[in-house]
């Protein structure tokens, strides 16, 4: 496809990087001489320096023959002219918007919406707070993500010496989980990253993707040796965006919340837009202050601070004085690789969601969503099988998948199961499945009738 992205920052660059990676024509627009100069070292893309919200500066671009378009500038107004342009003027098939504010999100649904073309607004902190939320009924899991309209549950954790797990083959666990679909996804072992196979084993301190049902999730919650917080409370640590949505979310749900800000005007704010949460003013990182909340019995501490480096020391804190769980807003590449290390449970990259949120426009087929797991290194579809594409062609051990490519499972009707070497999907199957990052694109192949 030709690619039109419009925003040289975090997610503009990533997508960029992603999509010509495997193998699109992608075009970066960005205003910024110092942020192009940059990206040119870095990014094998043509860019163009200019203002991306102008008609000129657009058809420089090549938008008259583009076949997707990425508005992901830090603006909102900025990215909703790109996505109107784009959309009502040159008709460009798929349009992605980032936009923050509920308000542009609504107004762009209703001006754009055009029959036969594809368009979404993609909000990168509300992402944030549906990750979070996925995250904290399920202790001790570094990323959740649900799929078959919340049917099967993909999540990973870090296996301990001692756990049940360590030293089990993975043609082993349907020993343990008999009567329901169990799969490992993905593994990473000593800073790197792979998607298994029967006859690979997990060890202890490898970080393992498990797919499964999630009725199945306390069984695997007590063979990793895990256990829930004493209290159902949750602190948070700064009244951004994010904090304060979420904080509303909890709210919503009858969880008792603490917000901790060291903004007095911005701790004001949000203690008029709260109704049942405890606003603190005063710093995260104050241990003393953290005592004094009850830190040490709170089920999940989250740090979504705009100040990624304090985010992850207030979640060390809480997590030395007891807080059963700990969450940090990291959009810092050298922090995330240090989590597990660190003993963080999970962290929550905006950029890295808005990239999954986008990445399903440049997939061919019926892609339903697209998951980029921990690092953005293992891929994971959920799409429908159609008649005519070469995944309902033959049996699976038959299509030629290459190495590094899984098919996790099938959801036919009711049903759901993991595949067979001898099985046939058939058209209307949904299928979910595993990519190293490096051979997703291979699967277009395959999707696409």
């Amino acid at each position: 496809m030709r690619v039109v992205v419009v925003g040289g920052g975090l997610v503009g660059s990533t997508l960029a990087a992603k999509l010509s990676g495997d193998g699109h024509d992608v075009v970066l627009v960005e205003e910024s001489r110092e942020l192009i100069a940059d990206l040119n070292e870095h990014l094998d893309v043509q860019t163009i320096c200019g203002n991306g919200a102008t008609i000129p500066v657009l058809v420089k671009a090549g938008i008259e023959n583009a076949d997707l378009l990425l508005a992901t500038t830090d603006s909102d107004e900025a990215n909703m002219v790109v996505a109107l342009v784009g959309s009502v003027i040159f008709k460009v098939p798929k349009v992605a918007a980032r936009l923050r504010d509920p308000g542009h999100e609504e107004g762009f649904r209703r001006i754009a919406r055009e029959p036969g073309e594809e368009r979404v607004a993609i909000n990168p902190d509300m992402a944030a707070v549906e990750k979070i939320l996925s995250l904290m009924p399920v202790p001790g899991a570094v990323d959740v993500v649900s799929f078959f309209d919340g049917k099967l549950l993909v999540a990973g954790f870090h296996i301990k010496p001692g756990s049940e797990f360590a030293g089990l083959l993975l043609s082993h666990l349907p020993l343990l989980f008999p009567a329901t679909a169990m799969l490992v996804v993905a593994i990473r072992r000593d800073g790197r990253w792979r998607v298994p196979f029967g006859d690979d084993e997990m060890r202890a301190g490898d970080l393992v993707y498990f797919a499964m049902d999630p009725g199945e999730l306390d069984n695997v919650l007590v063979l990793l040796g895990l256990h829930r917080g004493e209290e159902r409370r949750v602190m948070i640590a700064g009244a951004t965006r994010i904090g304060v949505a979420l904080a509303r979310r909890l709210e919503e749900d009858g969880v008792p919340v603490t917000l901790v800000d060291e903004r007095r005007p911005v701790c004001q704010t949000a203690a008029a837009e709260l109704s049942d949460t405890l606003v603190i003013h005063g710093s995260p990182t104050d241990r003393e202050l953290l005592r004094e909340e009850g830190a040490e019995r709170v089920e999940g501490f989250v740090a979504c601070t705009d100040r990624h480096e304090e985010n992850v020391v207030s979640c060390l804190l809480a997590g030395k004085m007891g807080a059963a769980h700990t969450f940090a807003l990291v959009d810092n590449a050298a922090l995330s690789g240090l989590v597990g290390d660190l003993g963080i449970d999970a962290i929550i990259s905006p950029r890295l969601l808005s990239v999954s949120l986008a990445l399903h426009f440049a997939r061919k087929g019926r892609i339903k969503s697209v998951a980029a797991l921990l690092e953005d290194s293992v891929e994971v579809f959920e799409v429908e099988a159609v008649e005519g594409s070469r995944l309902v062609s033959s049996p699976l051990s038959e299509l030629g998948l290459p190495r590094g490519i899984l098919m996790v499972a099938v959801q036919r009707e009711d049903r759901i199961f993991i595949p067979g070497g001898d099985y046939r999907i058939e058209p209307g199957d949904q299928v979910i499945v595993a990519a190293a990052a490096e051979m997703a694109s291979r699967l277009d192949d395959f999707f696409e009738a």
